[in-house]
């Protein structure tokens, strides 16, 4: 950022702007608005054409929303500088960029979501490397769908129909970082399993909300982070994860899950985030379901049906510093889980909507309310559901000698 101190160099300074702005405002063609930062905005105008006299020092040009019907060659010629298109919700299914039409020297970023492509279409430009394609209605991607565009770093297929993704689709993308393909409609027939295998830079993939029943196989060890949220997806075997060990992210929220096998994330030694919001795991936590979680930071349970969970459970969450349990189906919890030997960092704690049975045996935790070194949180919505004498209250309103075994 330029910081004038000087009032003359300040007032300079000003005018300098001002005939930025006056420039970029004189060359706007009408109907579109240019601004200051040379980005050219056309989308939504009703226009059925590209405008002529869009500046030469455009970096962005947004042409979606209207009735265009085709992109002719030479067009665009002269925007050199130009990185990005916007061609979204222009109706274009198929041959309406003409070859050669974006082939401009710095044209890496091209949007052609909300359109009616039922494939991956020609003439795009090859040196593209951000391509936004989602809300079509594509439903397979051809073998030779990419082979054009191995510059591609960033892909969203997001909202699409896909069904099948046939074998070798991808292996053109050898720099491919980020893939989207949440909302649409994969299932594990649809996804061959070395799908990904030579993109051996991908870094995210995103496959939430889809249909998909079992983990994929075969995926490139480069990955950090995968999205599973929303899938029927309902176990995680053993040694699941053992391909991809430089995840550091896995999320599973909203999704079907109901068991997870010990030794499930074996190998997953750089994962830091775990996401079990909202699942169904019904399936007891034991002493070897995490183990080798050693970078864990963050773990969320909340709101499953986990019925019990084993001494030792939590032994290599070393630096984990909040532990989500709550709106699950514990009724009451050993000493050993929480011993500070095993979480040592643990910071805070939420157990609250689970069906406690406030005896003798889980005086211990009610004890910790206040006098820990984590803290209970929400002790008002933590209630006994048992025994009688104590059924419905809540933990602010009992002391710990009110947990008392018959």
């Amino acid at each position: 950022m330029m910081v004038v101190k000087d009032s003359k160099a300040a007032y300079l300074y000003f005018i300098f702007i001002l005939q930025i702005v006056g420039m970029a405002t004189q060359n706007c063609p009408s109907p579109c608005y240019c601004n200051e930062y040379f980005e050219v905005f056309c989308n939504n105008t009703g226009i059925s054409e590209i405008p002529r006299g869009i500046p030469k020092e455009a970096i962005l040009l947004d042409l979606g929303g209207n009735k265009i019907k085709k992109i002719p060659y030479g067009t665009l010629n002269g925007l050199v500088n130009l990185i990005g298109i916007g061609l979204g919700n222009l109706g274009f299914s198929g041959h309406e960029i003409e070859a050669g039409a974006l082939n401009l020297p710095n044209l890496t970023e091209v949007d052609l979501s909300f359109n009616k492509y039922k494939m991956v279409p020609p003439n795009l430009p090859k040196s593209m490397s951000t391509m936004y394609f989602s809300n079509n209605p594509i439903e397979v991607l051809d073998a030779r769908s990419f082979d054009d565009y191995s510059s591609l770093e960033y892909i969203d297929m997001s909202n699409c129909n896909v069904t099948h993704i046939k074998p070798n689709t991808f292996d053109a993308l050898v720099n491919v970082d980020i893939m989207h393909f949440a909302f649409t409609k994969l299932t594990n027939a649809g996804i061959p399993d070395a799908a990904f295998a030579k993109n051996k830079k991908l870094n995210y993939l995103n496959l939430r909300f889809n249909k998909l029943t079992r983990l994929l196989k075969g995926l490139p060890s480069s990955l950090e982070s995968i999205e599973y949220i929303g899938n029927p997806i309902k176990e995680i075997p053993s040694n699941a994860f053992l391909d991809v060990p430089n995840l550091k992210t896995l999320g599973f929220m909203n999704s079907s899950l109901t068991k997870m096998n010990d030794n499930a994330f074996a190998g997953l030694e750089k994962l830091e985030l775990l996401d079990f919001m909202s699942a169904a795991i019904i399936s007891p936590i034991t002493n070897n379901t995490f183990k080798g979680l050693t970078s864990l930071e963050t773990i969320t349970l909340d709101d499953n049906h986990i019925p019990s969970i084993d001494i030792g459970a939590f032994r290599d969450f070393k630096i984990l510093t909040s532990l989500r349990l709550s709106g699950n189906n514990l009724t009451t919890l050993n000493k050993g889980v929480l011993d500070s030997k095993f979480i040592p960092n643990l910071n805070t704690l939420f157990i609250d909507f689970n069906p406690w049975h406030c005896d003798c045996h889980l005086r211990w935790l009610r004890e910790k309310v206040g006098n820990a070194s984590y803290v209970i949180e929400d002790p008002n919505l933590i209630v006994c559901h048992g025994p009688e004498k104590v059924a419905g209250k809540s933990w602010n309103e009992l002391k710990p000698e009110d947990f008392v075994c018959n």
